[in-house]
């Protein structure tokens, strides 16, 4: 006979856990990192001021991007060109005697890091190319000041035109430029077949582009206008004509339109890998994606040469979530990175984000009575 009275009327009855969602915002700020081992802003990493515990789901709200980044920069190896001048063994002016010495050489310029507009850019290329020649010039011994090079923007076709009002030259787009990154973590854009160079922005191809004769006496005319542009005006109309080299494609100046952050051990993004070329290859088949590898996709909206982008209009759609509950949170890491692999260049401009903690507090349901006096009126 059982000892124990197992028909009881009132079986207990096994607790529910409830859990309360408990929500901790954190504000971060690109100066709250230390910057003597962090010296720039799209890599590092801060200790939280608390440690999160019982982490459900982690997201970001809101942030404050500047939008006056650079477009053309060294560390994103995009402000170098190099041509070449075939000048004419007749030319009776002062440049043959010294161009001709240096026809088998290569001229090399920079341009000024920052945000151009097209006519601008036009005309940074022009100054540039000129002077590189002037210095050469001058490098022999002479006074001489070249300015035979012309570069225009056409607004219609939104095409880089280069001319020359006397000399044939070659630009050598397929001449890879060697560039001293501050950051080592900077990827190698030449292997990429976009923004892999100065010539990429400006509409070219990988390779070495020839200059075509114009006509002889024919100047270079965009007849957009009225009267029409001129761009270009052979110097020796009746014995050389302009030769002139016109971009296959349009500019690409504007910039990036994506920032995506990274957080270390957080990420939940999946993301696809550019820049394939051999996708239907049985062997060596390049196509790849990789898992995990980004925490949000920040969208830039706003012009460059504003000051901040906000995102409380809510067009950030992320949230990381934790199944089981991440224990404890002490540290978070950040990287901002375009989908191509470099690293933003900030260029020091302050900005902030805020993350959302969602965390599990575990409790006893309580079930409240309130009483309100009278007096008071609530």
């Amino acid at each position: 006979m059982s000892k124990f009275n197992v028909a009881q009327q009132h079986p207990l009855q096994p607790r529910e856990q409830t859990y309360l969602l408990d929500r901790k915002l954190l504000t971060v700020h690109s100066e709250d990192r230390d910057k003597k081992k962090w010296p720039n802003a799209n890599n590092f990493e801060i200790i939280l001021p608390e440690t999160y515990q019982n982490v459900q789901s982690m997201r970001l709200v809101e942030t404050s991007m500047p939008v006056n980044y650079y477009t053309f920069s060294n560390q994103y190896q995009n402000t170098k060109m190099s041509f070449n001048i075939m000048p004419k063994n007749n030319d009776p002016g002062p440049f043959y005697q010294f161009l001709a010495t240096n026809v088998n050489s290569q001229y090399i310029i920079t341009i000024d890091e920052g945000f151009y507009c097209p006519d601008e850019l036009a005309c940074e290329i022009e100054n540039k190319m000129n002077q590189a020649v002037t210095d050469y010039i001058k490098s022999q011994g002479s006074s001489l000041v070249y300015d035979r090079f012309k570069v225009y923007y056409n607004k219609v076709s939104q095409k880089i035109w280069f001319a020359n009002t006397v000399d044939g030259f070659s630009l050598l787009f397929g001449n890879q430029m060697i560039y001293t990154l501050l950051d080592c973590e900077q990827p190698n854009v030449w292997c990429h077949y976009t923004k892999w160079g100065l010539g990429s922005y400006l509409g070219y191809e990988k390779k070495t582009y020839v200059a075509e004769a114009a006509s002889l006496g024919e100047s270079i005319e965009f007849d957009y206008t009225c009267p029409p542009t001129t761009i270009a005006t052979p110097v020796y109309p009746t014995k050389y004509p302009v030769y002139y080299i016109s971009a296959p494609y349009t500019i690409k100046i504007m910039g990036e339109r994506t920032i995506y952050m990274e957080v270390d051990k957080y990420n939940s993004y999946d993301e696809l890998m550019p820049f394939s070329e051999h996708t239907s290859n049985m062997y060596n088949n390049d196509y790849n994606g990789r898992v995990d590898v980004a925490f949000a996709k920040i969208p830039i909206t706003a012009m460059p040469n504003g000051l901040t982008w906000e995102s409380r209009n809510g067009l950030l759609q992320n949230i990381t979530v934790f199944d089981p509950p991440l224990e404890r949170v002490q540290k978070l890491k950040f990287k901002f990175r375009y989908h191509d692999g470099r690293l933003v260049d900030f260029q020091d401009f302050p900005f902030d984000f805020t993350i959302e903690f969602n965390r599990l507090k575990n409790e006893i349901e309580k079930h409240y009575c309130v009483r309100v006096p009278e007096l008071y009126h609530l």
